[in-house]
């Protein structure tokens, strides 16, 4: 009986060039031992080993070095910076891909100039330097211009349309997303083209443009369904979900918002039937949809159970008490939140905490339990500053001012309408400061 694990086919390679590297070394043939070396190093990388891949590419690194192969060089250099990237190392990955862009530009190698353009921009912009991205992007694409070569061309229109979103220059991320787009259909690439589009529509619908998001989903969802790209699908859905919510049509809106947790369902892609879930019951709780919007947020609690996710089950939770706090039913929603909070505090997620409380004292102000509404609102007050939540902080300041009034704390209730007002004033809620404002007065005459 033989015990031994197989060998997969990469591991094979591996094994077999290791042997001929071997051999070239025994027979010191530095070009038979540079070729092994980078094609070690490119299947450590398939494996993800980098560190491995890493050893290869620096040895590799001082044989070409003593050669005159510009062109070799250049390459190393840019696997070693993949190496060091996928390591973590981005400061000496940068070094490494600058190093042969320099190379590759002096020998006019346009795919290494612009591969390696696109690695230092990727870097650049992962350390929020957007700006300067998209000037190396910006280099690129005019050599893939000059090139005419459209592959690069079009990963080059999504980089920059990436970055210039980022740096919330909408028209310029949709030029180039629309630039993408028609090299994308010369490509016949029709998942990019799907892909494209949808980024369109989502600027659109940030942009509040919903009939134009409409028609960039509808034309990305006949793409997509045409080349059953089921993931593409259900962004799609979800983004015409969105729009149609957003403009107010409820049917159009109920439609889609079933089709895309359906789908997800179907696909068994958890994320985006969970993510749904919550999107599509706050629509319908917010359209007083209430029993609808329930079963929504029960299935999504199966969901959580299903993963064993503690974060989704609290989650779940605090929009379920939500719903019935909603409704006027303070009682069950206030055990809603008791649980999602007892979960909060296990997996010490401040930012749940912080909210369930502040909805708790509302509710216990709201039923008359004044000093449990303090104590909920005292202890949501610390970890909203914490988060530095200027509004989470303000209306728990407010709350605690009118239920002191309650009590007739005067001075206490006064203080906390002062901070409620630098609080509101920090946000700009001038409407909230307006209405402490007339609480302080009333306050003040009280206290006369």
């Amino acid at each position: 009986m033989n015990n031994n694990a197989p060998i997969s086919d990469l591991e094979e390679k591996i094994r077999n060039t290791e042997q001929a590297l071997s051999k070239a070394r025994e027979q010191e043939n530095d070009g038979q031992i540079l070729s092994n070396l980078r094609k070690l190093g490119q299947l450590h990388l398939d494996n993800g080993d980098a560190p491995q891949a890493l050893t290869q590419y620096d040895e590799a690194l001082k044989l070409v070095a003593k050669s005159e192969d510009k062109e070799a060089h250049a390459q190393i250099l840019g696997f070693r910076g993949l190496a060091l990237k996928l390591i973590g190392n981005f400061s000496l990955a940068l070094q490494a891909f600058r190093k042969s862009n320099a190379l590759a530009s002096e020998l006019g190698h346009a795919p290494l100039t612009i591969d390696s353009y696109i690695q230092i921009a990727m870097l650049i912009s992962e350390k929020g330097d957007f700006t300067e991205a998209i000037s190396n992007l910006s280099r690129a694409m005019a050599v893939a211009q000059d090139k005419n070569d459209t592959a690069r061309k079009m990963r080059l229109a999504s980089l920059l349309a990436d970055n210039f979103y980022k740096i919330q220059a909408f028209d310029k991320a949709v030029d180039y997303y629309v630039l993408g787009t028609e090299l994308a259909r010369d490509l016949k690439n029709q998942a990019a083209e799907a892909s494209f589009l949808t980024k369109v529509a989502n600027i659109f619908l940030l942009e509040s443009e919903v009939q134009s998001a409409v028609g960039q989903y509808e034309r990305a969802l006949k793409i997509a369904s045409a080349i059953e790209d089921r993931n593409a699908e259900i962004n799609i859905l979800g983004g015409l979900f969105r729009a149609h919510a957003l403009a107010g049509n409820q049917n159009l809106a109920s439609v889609y918002g079933e089709q895309v947790i359906h789908l997800a369902q179907q696909v068994k892609h958890v994320e985006a039937e969970f993510s749904n879930i919550a999107a599509y019951a706050s629509f319908l709780a917010e359209n007083n949809r209430f029993d609808e919007a329930t079963a929504h947020l029960n299935r999504g609690l199966e969901i959580a159970d299903e993963q064993k996710n503690l974060d989704l089950r609290s989650d779940m939770l605090t929009r379920l008490g939500l719903i019935h706090s909603q409704q006027g039913n303070n009682a069950q929603a206030l055990e809603y939140f008791q649980k999602a909070l007892e979960i909060a505090r296990s997996v010490s997620d401040i930012r749940t905490q912080a909210h369930v409380l502040g909805y708790t004292a509302s509710i216990l102000a709201e039923d008359l339990q004044i000093q449990a509404s303090i104590n909920a609102a005292r202890e949501a007050l610390p970890l909203a500053e914490e988060l530095e939540n200027r509004r989470l902080m303000a209306e728990q300041q407010a709350l605690l001012a009118f239920n002191y009034r309650d009590l007739n704390q005067i001075d206490e209730a006064k203080q906390y309408c002062v901070a409620a007002i630098d609080s509101y004033q920090s946000i700009d809620d001038q409407a909230m400061v307006e209405q402490v404002q007339i609480l302080l007065a009333e306050l003040s005459t009280l206290a006369k």
